[in-house]
């Protein structure tokens, strides 16, 4: 048989390319999968600690209400509202935003306070919201390492596979690492952001607002950018039929699951 005729009885050799939607909801599966027990963890730690923990993560389900702030005269001149973020109507996170408008400037003024599970006010909170990615990142690091199949690509019957053994039985351990590496590299400057930020306001004396600098603000900014950017970038190249980036940096593919095992 011809090099030509070896080529291409491996290309038929293989399963089926998980398409976009299918790998869109097995990501959207997985993310479920690693948040609500996140979500779970931080509520309890939200009321062991007394509000002195909390969680903002990216699918936040929030409720504000019109609120007023009584026993502290400096607080008066802000428009507040009461926020909670909640998960089975067990709160992660409770705060009271306050807006002033400057009469003469004209310049809007905003101030956030976190609350204990009473409602009360107190220090910052520990803000959790950093360590979902990294969750979700080892997570899907240790099934595809196992099995090459997480929870999400097993219900849409998906198999991570090394490139150059389709039949081998999950991944070595290096390709799953470089392949979560480069997934979630553009989120890492937005984790480490939102570590950054969390830990400075940890613990800071309610009331007072904390204030960043202009290059903490652009750093934030362009983090936040390249987390969106990437995975669009991403979704594109699976959308146009091509490997993404991080399966052609790990030589890994994901493919259909055409035989039962």
């Amino acid at each position: 048989m011809t090099d030509e005729g070896i080529e291409l009885a491996d290309a038929t050799a293989w399963p089926r390319p998980g398409g976009f939607w299918r790998r869109l909801f097995a990501a959207l599966i997985d993310y479920l999968v690693v948040l609500i027990p996140l979500y779970s963890l931080v509520a309890g730690l939200f009321l062991l600690t007394d509000g002195g923990v909390k969680g903002h993560f990216w699918l936040n389900w929030r409720l504000c209400q019109s609120a007023t702030v009584n026993g502290n005269p400096s607080l008066a001149r802000y428009n507040w509202q009461a926020c909670k973020t909640s998960v089975f109507g067990v709160p992660v996170a409770e705060w009271i935003v306050g807006t002033s408008t400057d009469t003469q400037s004209g310049a809007t003024q905003a101030v956030s306070i976190d609350l204990d599970p009473k409602g009360n006010l107190r220090p910052a909170a520990l803000d959790l919201g950093f360590l979902e990615l990294l969750v979700l990142a080892t997570y899907l690091l240790v099934m595809e390492a196992t099995s090459g199949r997480s929870v999400g690509k097993r219900a849409l019957a998906l198999v991570v596979h090394d490139e150059y053994d389709w039949h081998g039985r999950g991944l070595a351990i290096q390709k799953a690492a470089r392949r979560q590496v480069i997934k979630f590299l553009g989120t890492f400057p937005v984790v480490l952001t939102g570590a950054w930020f969390a830990f400075q306001t940890w613990s800071s004396v309610p009331g007072s607002a904390p204030t960043y600098s202009r290059l903490e603000f652009v750093c934030a900014f362009a983090a936040l950018a390249l987390a969106l950017i990437w995975p669009v970038w991403i979704g594109l190249s699976i959308a146009l039929g091509n490997e993404p980036i991080h399966d052609r940096v790990a030589d890994t593919t994901v493919r259909m699951r055409e035989t039962q095992g």
